[in-house]
């Protein structure tokens, strides 16, 4: 996992035990200082392929912890 995959992933993790739901790709841009939503978009996509994070699909804040990150914590 890069480095800024593991700093993404755990931005999401700690939003999500804040805020009780995942965070959309724009927060997490604006959070990271990454200038494209595309960059977080395959970050989260490789993430989720990786097994740390379940996103659904047309859904807002859609992003949420897989049960193996889960356990994790």
């Amino acid at each position: 996992m890069s480095p800024r995959a593991k700093l993404i992933l755990e931005f999401i993790e700690a939003y999500i035990r804040r805020f009780k739901k995942g965070p959309t790709y724009d927060v997490i841009r604006k959070s990271m200082g990454l200038k494209s939503k595309s960059n977080v978009h395959r970050i989260v996509r490789n993430l989720e392929r990786d097994g740390y994070l379940v996103v659904r699909k047309k859904k807002f804040n859609g992003i949420g912890l897989s049960d193996n990150d889960i356990a994790r914590m």
